[in-house]
């Protein structure tokens, strides 16, 4: 495992730290992911286990994440990088990963971030006709959106609750 640290090190310059015995994270300015990622596959990460995004509204940047495993050393990486929310993009690593456009496409409907060079960017993923803020980022009202969009109505608890009184 300190081999492989010591390799992702010179490779990219990153900061990598171990959380345990086959979890490292990778953290990588965001003009250096993509080669970060292409290295990583070099590496012998080959598997890209899933790919996300966390709101760190404090910070008005989102953290990606993508979770990377090497099969032969058995060890799973994160590697992770911050982009400004405002105006937020990042390019696709779909040709290193092709699961990627999938998750690139959430990533889009679901905060709001620009996937550059995605071969199915703009199609809808999972929100039809959606028309509000991305409900993942933390500065999304869920509770004015349901009253605003859906009509109040009883639990069948609480129905039955009234009849029987």
């Amino acid at each position: 495992m300190k081999e492989i640290i010591e390799r992702v090190k010179r490779i990219s310059g990153a900061e990598v730290s171990v959380r345990r015995e086959n979890l490292i994270f990778v953290d990588v300015s965001r003009d250096k992911l993509i080669s970060m990622l292409y290295d990583m596959k070099l590496e012998g990460f080959n598997q890209l286990s899933i790919m996300s995004a966390v709101d760190r509204l404090e910070d008005n940047e989102f953290e990606i994440f993508y979770v990377l495993y090497n099969y032969r050393e058995k060890i799973n990486a994160v590697v992770r990088s911050r982009i400004e929310r405002e105006n937020a993009e990042i390019e696709t690593a779909e040709k290193i990963y092709p699961p990627a456009h999938t998750y690139e496409r959430e990533l889009t409907e679901m905060f709001g971030i620009k996937v550059l060079g995605n071969s199915e960017s703009g199609k809808p993923f999972i929100l039809e006709n959606w028309k509000d803020k991305p409900p993942m980022r933390k500065d999304f009202d869920s509770v004015r959106y349901v009253n605003s969009h859906y009509e109040f109505r009883h639990s069948a608890e609480e129905e039955t609750e009234g009849k029987n009184e």
